[in-house]
């Protein structure tokens, strides 16, 4: 198969959704980890933007492996690992981003357990990485 105007479409509106997270994500890493801390409010944004943009990248993984009938994935890490092995990620960054797309479990179904201390770190850390998210997969799919 290939990807389509319509899975480019589909493609587009996950980037510009992710992008909008990664915005929230840049604004929130602005802040001392004291503050965020004492700051539910901010708490709940890092949360919620590092939720959304994962799950941006889950169903963007998921377009390209089911257009370009690529191996099914198991887990969601799979759908990275398989991105990643079909090149649209090097990787470098990989072993990078893999820790937060494992996070993605705590995120939406371990809430519970989840540290605030967790989420300033992964903010703090992958705050800046959708330019890398966006030109890989730009490229890969080309959005042009």
């Amino acid at each position: 198969m290939f990807i389509t105007d319509t899975h480019r479409s589909q493609i587009r509106g996950h980037l510009t959704l992710m992008e909008k997270q990664f915005q929230v994500l840049q604004r929130l890493s602005d802040y001392t980890e004291e503050q965020f801390l004492a700051d539910l409010i901010l708490q709940a944004a890092g949360e919620r933007a590092l939720h959304l943009a994962l799950e941006s990248l889950t169903d963007i993984g998921n377009i390209i492996i089911d257009a370009l009938i690529m191996r099914d994935p198991a887990s969601y890490e799979d759908i990275f690992e398989i991105l990643t092995e079909e090149t649209v990620f090097t990787r470098e960054f990989y072993d990078h981003f893999i820790d937060l797309v494992r996070f993605r479990k705590l995120l939406a179904h371990e809430y519970d357990k989840l540290e605030a201390s967790a989420v300033w770190h992964y903010v703090r850390k992958h705050a800046g990485d959708f330019p890398t998210l966006r030109d890989s997969i730009s490229t890969y799919v080309k959005l042009g």
